[in-house]
């Protein structure tokens, strides 16, 4: 059980990892984070808005960052449960 949950975290970092990298770059529309679509007229935002293109993607940062504690915490999860396991014996 230990070592499994152990190879769920990890696999967890990983795809955290590729979230936030993804939303960095500027393709976090794929994880669906940003608008794919184009704004109509009416709904683009003010001028003073585009000097923040970096912040654009801050959502999908946020969510790469929590699915990457929740594989640490897996992670971590699993070695103590193999250290609780061998303790026992």
């Amino acid at each position: 059980m230990g070592t499994f949950l152990k190879v769920v975290g990890i696999i967890v970092v990983v795809l955290g990892v590729v979230v936030v990298v993804a939303s960095l770059l500027g393709v976090g529309s794929w994880f669906s984070f940003t608008r794919a679509y184009p704004m109509l007229p009416e709904e683009a935002p003010p001028n003073y808005w585009q000097g923040f293109w970096l912040l654009s993607g801050i959502g999908g940062v946020f969510a790469g960052l929590g699915v990457l504690i929740a594989g640490v915490a897996l992670f971590c999860l699993g070695s103590i449960y193999n250290d609780v396991k061998s303790l026992k014996r």
